[in-house]
């Protein structure tokens, strides 16, 4: 199991290689899928804290509202100077704003748990 963990870069990179030369072999996981999917993985994420976890975030708050503050404010801030920056037609520039804004949770937490690093 180790080894399929440690190779994970590699099958993200198959797996794109593949997505790009063939894309209907992903196609099928679409819709109500990616839901369920995107359940599942925040589950499996979820199960892995402990009690412990939590009371240690409690008893750093200068963190969460540091992450809050870099979330909200500089990621969007940044999106919508990408798409100034690019000159991106109005309504694309606010969808990256708006994407900005999104915590991209579910990915990030995936990779810091295969990096055993924090992922309270």
């Amino acid at each position: 199991m180790n080894r399929i963990v440690a190779l994970f870069p590699v099958w993200v990179l198959l797996a794109s290689v593949i997505a790009l030369i063939h894309p209907p072999v992903f196609t099928w996981f679409s819709g109500s899928l990616i839901t369920l999917g995107l359940g599942v993985i925040m589950l499996g994420m979820g199960i892995t804290l402990e009690w412990e976890d939590f009371k240690r975030v409690l008893t750093m708050p200068g963190r969460v509202v540091l992450g809050v503050a870099l979330q909200f404010g500089v990621m969007p801030f940044l999106g919508w100077s990408l798409g100034y920056l690019f000159d991106l037609p109005r309504e694309f520039a606010v969808g990256l704003g708006l994407v900005a804004c999104c915590p991209g949770g579910t990915a990030s937490n995936v990779i810091c748990y295969l990096a055993r690093l924090d992922v309270a």
